[in-house]
């Protein structure tokens, strides 16, 4: 496992803590809307038991208990919990959401507590994601499922498309970055699904997801860029020139699609996993 001086912006719990209110804003439509066709794959019933793991601001919990599902959200950022638990309380009766602040990596549930498990850009951003898996399959029932969703073909993700050529408008061409981001680590199929399968559980499916993006303009989605930690690293990159390579890229998307609603493309996978039936009694 790496230590924390090694992690990335976006795996340091404590920073998501301000990007609360921007991150609802901007980034969880999109969230939301993989969420909603992960959890069409769970084919949950009502009064079923899903933890949602890496739950951020709740935008996922919030659809599942709409549905009647009753949800554990967890997430390490005590902020993030916070505003969820808030949105929680303002929930018409249907399911029941309990958020707690919570290392994925060490979850305290019982084994075998959960019908279902969810985790929508959550899991795959742990310092060690085969971990969480792990962690998610001991929590599951024998026979529960599993979605989680990650990121995959990466080119299609518009905004960092965009974002680049806008660096390079401003700056000159760029030399390819250094490090990875722990979110695309498994964006290639068979990676993801030995990610799955390392953690004991069997894969029944992986889909590809496509959805758009949609903001209430190039603008405004210019200056709420730092929806995460990592995108306000970037920003904060940039230096002087953040404000030339923001209007760079507001202008060629306002070229392309108007200063009104823009719509951006991004594609994820969902990977579907079951844990095998067993009759060893659960652990805890």
């Amino acid at each position: 496992m790496m230590v924390a001086a090694e992690l990335q912006p976006d795996q340091q719990a404590a920073r998501w803590d301000h990007h609360v209110a921007v991150y609802e804003a901007a980034f969880e439509p999109l969230t939301s809307a993989f969420a909603r066709r992960a959890l069409d794959c769970l084919d949950l019933h009502p009064s079923d038991r899903l933890i949602d793991v890496g739950a951020g601001s709740g935008g996922a919990a919030l659809i599942a208990a709409a549905r009647g599902v009753n949800v554990f959200a967890i997430d390490a950022s005590h902020r993030m919990v916070t505003r969820l638990r808030e949105r929680a309380a303002l929930l018409p009766a249907a399911g029941r959401i309990d958020a707690e602040v919570m290392d994925g990596m060490a979850l305290t549930p019982r084994d075998a507590s959960f019908d279902a498990a969810l985790s929508v850009f959550g899991v795959i951003l742990f310092p060690d994601a085969g971990l969480g898996l792990r962690e998610i399959a001991r929590v599951l029932k024998p026979g529960g499922r599993a979605a989680i969703v990650t990121w995959t073909a990466t080119e299609r993700y518009e905004l960092v498309a965009r974002l680049q050529a806008a660096t390079a408008a401003v700056r000159g061409p760029q030399p390819p970055p250094k490090f990875l981001p722990a979110q695309l680590r498994f964006r290639e199929e068979p990676v993801f699904r030995s990610l799955l399968a390392d953690a004991g559980l069997v894969v029944q499916d992986i889909v590809r997801l496509e959805e758009r993006w949609r903001l209430p303009s190039a603008r405004w989605l210019a200056d709420h860029i730092a929806f995460a930690p990592g995108m306000s690293a970037m920003a904060e990159a940039l230096g002087a020139d953040r404000v030339p390579v923001l209007d760079a890229f507001a202008s060629a998307l306002e070229r392309d699609q108007g200063k009104g609603e823009v719509a951006l493309s991004a594609v994820a996978h969902v990977g579907l996993a079951l844990k095998p039936r067993t009759e060893n009694p659960p652990r805890g």
